[in-house]
């Protein structure tokens, strides 16, 4: 990392996760893993890909990625539980793609989560699920009848 960067303190988990997504458009790497804990215990999964832990393998991965150009990711339709030190995003991620059967735009489910650490909030936690259905990001609630 250069010497001279200092990343933000973030004081929401939604500015972490504004900064993150504007790096990736802007094809920003070192932008993006400064939203990230320095943690070796992050977690990062991109769609139909391998689970990655830690912050030099996810890092290696968005170089990878972002050397082919920005990528853009629209976040959508979040979805929030926080308490005063984890919040999860539930979101649906668009992005500027067709489904190849229904032409309707490609959306990715994914699932941010961000630890409150001495530096503001970073994110820990990226996983992202194809959504194979288009138009089926909503799931009927089924409550059981038992806990398991």
């Amino acid at each position: 990392m250069d010497e001279d960067f200092h990343p933000a303190l973030f004081s929401t988990p939604e500015a972490v996760e504004q900064t993150w997504y504007d790096a990736l458009e802007r094809g920003d790497a070192q932008a993006a893993m400064a939203c990230w804990s320095d943690e070796d215990d992050v977690v990062c999964i991109h769609p139909n890909g391998p689970r990655l832990i830690g912050i030099d393998s996810i890092r290696h991965s968005y170089e990878e990625i972002l050397a082919q150009g920005p990528l853009t990711v629209r976040p959508g339709r979040r979805h929030t539980q926080q308490n005063m030190l984890v919040a999860v995003h539930s979101i649906v991620e668009e992005l500027p793609l067709r489904h190849p059967r229904t032409g309707q735009p490609l959306r990715v489910f994914a699932t941010n989560i961000y630890f409150k650490t001495p530096n503001g909030w970073r994110l820990v936690l990226h996983h992202a699920s194809p959504n194979e259905e288009p138009g089926q990001d909503q799931m009927p609630v089924v409550r059981p009848s038992t806990l398991h």
